[in-house]
């Protein structure tokens, strides 16, 4: 641009450049609102994508038939036990009586020491073997203090499962070892070299709990009866191996009824997750149908129609072949809906056939939409080749932005040049006049006087 545009022959040139640029600029400007609409496109592309992923991952947790065969297990005291239920429960009522439950084997020293952190135990060298059920590990004690040694035991890299303490009661503090886990299998035991003197005298403080007249290890664990019949004795409070597909969890002595049954909102979940992802589907197909998607709208109508496809090919194999028989219902706009009181009659007439339905091989309804998901976001499918067509379009738009820019810059130039040269004319032909003006002047004012 003109330093002093005009300067010379009193033009707005820098105005007449604007102007005359601004014209030249359109084809710039088209180029620009077509790449912002390219990249709205490439969004509303993405969005899409996002929410098939969303969807196909629903769909293939919900091809699993075990998602279908939920079960709950109730307690008709949890003060006594809580319990759980899986796929490979089974209805039932069980009683259960718990004796005892399973405890963390603990030892305390009989020796005491004034303190932790001054006084020296043993002599350097001095250790001891600590046992857990079939693990054991060695520490150097010797030399050390109290808290030297808790804290030794403690950070064992091979410590296979006890944890040491120190309590300090009125005698002084006392080293105290406590097993990680319960029952008989956890079983601490220390035990010393020869000519190694026990610094601790560590015993026992759990006490006998089937009147033996002393303390076993057996006394360590869980036991409970069955129906009044059966004795169960175990190492852990938690047990799952007692009724199929049933786990205990064991919190005090007591009588408890566990019931068994079907759990009939967990598998309803299950089907109105599939109806809310669908339906997410088909509010995102119909937003982008209407927005930045509008000039494809054959391509998502098409892309609608696979996925009532899908929903209305019949499942067959099973009791049921369509969802609406299991009160899944298509509302005018295409999402869909659960009648729930439809869905339990179904599930209570054949709960095989509604797991069958969604989940069975091959024709499952997850099992299908997973293959059509699985297609649509393959790198070959629609939406990843259209997303490639896209970027592509985005890309060329930017090259030749890029030239149509650097076209404006160089007639800019030119421009700024051309009238740089019609100032300096006009300011020569301006001052030409100026001169030839004034000699008029004279000319005229000397004939005059010469005449007077």
């Amino acid at each position: 641009m003109l330093s002093t545009p005009g300067i010379g022959s009193g033009l707005d040139i820098s105005t007449i450049i604007d102007q005359l640029m601004t014209l030249e600029r359109r084809p710039l400007v088209r180029l620009g609102t077509d790449q912002v609409a390219l990249e709205a496109q490439l969004s509303g592309i993405g969005k899409l994508k996002s929410t098939v992923s969303v969807f196909r991952s629903a769909m293939g947790s919900l091809a699993e038939v075990d998602k279908f065969k939920q079960f709950k297990a109730t307690s008709s005291a949890e003060s006594v036990l809580t319990a759980g239920a899986d796929a490979t429960a089974a209805k039932g009522v069980y009683q259960v009586e718990v004796l005892r439950t399973a405890e963390n084997h603990r030892l305390a020293a009989s020796n005491v020491f004034d303190d932790t952190d001054t006084t020296l135990i043993g002599a350097e060298g001095d250790a001891m073997t600590i046992t857990v059920g079939t693990s054991s590990f060695e520490i150097e004690f010797g030399d050390k203090t109290l808290g030297e040694i808790r804290d030794a035991i403690n950070t064992a890299s091979n410590n296979p499962g006890v944890t040491a303490s120190i309590l300090q009661d009125d005698s002084g503090f006392r080293l105290t070892l406590s097993a990680d886990a319960t029952g008989s299998s956890n079983l601490v035991a220390v035990a010393y070299a020869d000519g190694v003197a026990d610094p601790f005298a560590l015993s026992t403080l759990n006490q006998d709990r089937d009147d033996s007249g002393a303390f076993a290890a057996a006394d360590l664990d869980a036991v409970l009866t069955l129906e009044n019949a059966f004795t169960v004795t175990r190492s852990s409070n938690t047990i799952s191996d007692v009724i199929q597909g049933v786990s205990l969890n064991l919190v005090e002595a007591g009588n408890v009824t566990i019931n068994v049954d079907r759990d009939d909102d967990k598998i309803r979940a299950q089907v109105n997750q599939f109806v809310g992802v669908y339906n997410e589907v088909i509010g995102t197909l119909s937003e982008l149908r209407g927005g930045v998607l509008a000039e494809e709208r054959s391509s998502l109508v098409s892309l609608e129609a696979q996925f009532r496809a899908v929903l209305n090919t019949p499942s067959e194999g099973g009791a049921f072949d369509f969802l609406f028989e299991l009160g899944v219902e298509t509302e005018r706009d295409g999402t869909l809906s659960l009648n729930a009181t439809t869905f339990d009659s179904a599930l209570e007439f054949d709960p095989q056939g509604v797991a069958e339905m969604f989940a069975g091989a091959p024709n499952g309804l997850a099992t299908r939409f997973t293959e059509l998901a699985d297609r649509l976001n393959a790198a070959g499918g629609m939406l990843n080749s259209r997303e490639t067509t896209l970027n592509s379009r985005i890309r060329d738009l930017e090259g030749a932005r890029a030239d149509v820019q650097s076209r404006l810059q160089r007639k800019e130039a030119s421009l700024v040049r051309q009238f740089s040269t019609l100032d300096a004319l006009i300011a020569q032909l301006n001052t030409t006049s100026s001169f030839l003006t004034t000699q008029l002047d004279q000319i005229a004012a000397t004939t005059k006087s010469s005449n007077g």
